[in-house]
């Protein structure tokens, strides 16, 4: 319910994509470390702020914020502390960087919060967190080394990114089809079609990438993308065995814990 579990595939994906331009360099700790809090302060402040809006269809995560609503408001205050103290050991790059998807978090959860549950604004929710999330886990890579591989790399993690909350989003209007979404917008077939759609694409590129290149790191970070997307698409596919205690959400959130099989 505290959602570490998406802090810390958060924080292992990084680590992953570091490994791809450092070699055996060291990994900068305060960058993980300042990434994990930014991921939990996030998530917590997004849920707190959907328990302030009387339309908003609660979840079994938004009733466990709202329960212990004020030891996390503490959690909260003390995770932005550690940020704080972390933010003079990062490079000037990674500080500016930090710095513009702050600045673009700050303005999505400002509009998430101005409008209502039901608003049209909220099917935007999905792809733009998707493009805030690829920001803080993958940017330092680009950052560090800028390759058209690492790039596609990218490219894909941003993909299966939104691939994964859509399919959350597919799976919650299941659950409660008086609920607004992207899912609820585009509709039960459209959404399944699109997840299927992201898994080829995802799959032929990384699969063309592994057979015509030789086998290096880097095609284990694609083979990883391979099965994060294709646990996904299982996932829609047989939705109705993962709606079952939530299931769809803790193997969701778990395929970002999938680089562990690389990066040690």
């Amino acid at each position: 319910m505290l959602s570490l579990d998406v802090v810390f595939g958060a924080m292992i994906c990084n680590i992953m994509f570091w490994k791809l331009s450092l070699s055996n360099a060291q990994i900068s700790t305060p960058i993980v470390s300042i990434l994990g809090f930014s991921v939990w302060i996030i998530y917590i402040l997004d849920r707190l702020l959907d328990n302030q809006k009387t339309s908003q269809i609660k979840t079994e995560r938004h009733f466990f914020h709202q329960k212990h609503r004020k030891i996390l408001t503490v959690c909260l205050f003390i995770s932005i502390i550690f940020c704080a103290i972390l933010l003079f050991y990062l490079p000037y790059n990674i500080l500016i960087l930090g710095i513009l998807t702050t600045s673009t978090t700050a303005i999505y959860l400002y509009l998430t919060n101005r409008f209502s549950a039901d608003n049209n604004f909220q099917h935007y929710k999905e792809p733009i967190t998707s493009v805030v999330y690829t920001m803080g886990v993958f940017s330092t890579t680009i950052l560090n080394s800028f390759s058209i591989s690492n790039l596609f790399v990218g490219l894909l993690f941003l993909l299966i990114t939104f691939q994964n909350l859509l399919l959350f989003s597919l799976s919650e209007f299941k659950k409660n089809p008086d609920c607004h979404n992207l899912a609820s917008y585009w509709g039960t077939k459209k959404s399944h079609n699109i997840i299927i759609l992201i898994s080829a694409v995802v799959m032929t590129i990384a699969f063309y990438w592994i057979i015509t290149n030789e086998f290096t790191y880097l095609s284990k970070v694609f083979f990883i993308e391979i099965l994060m997307s294709f646990i996904l698409l299982i996932i829609s596919r047989f939705n109705d065995i993962f709606l079952l205690n939530d299931r769809y959400r803790w193997v969701g959130d778990g395929i970002f814990l999938l680089p562990l099989f690389i990066i040690f």
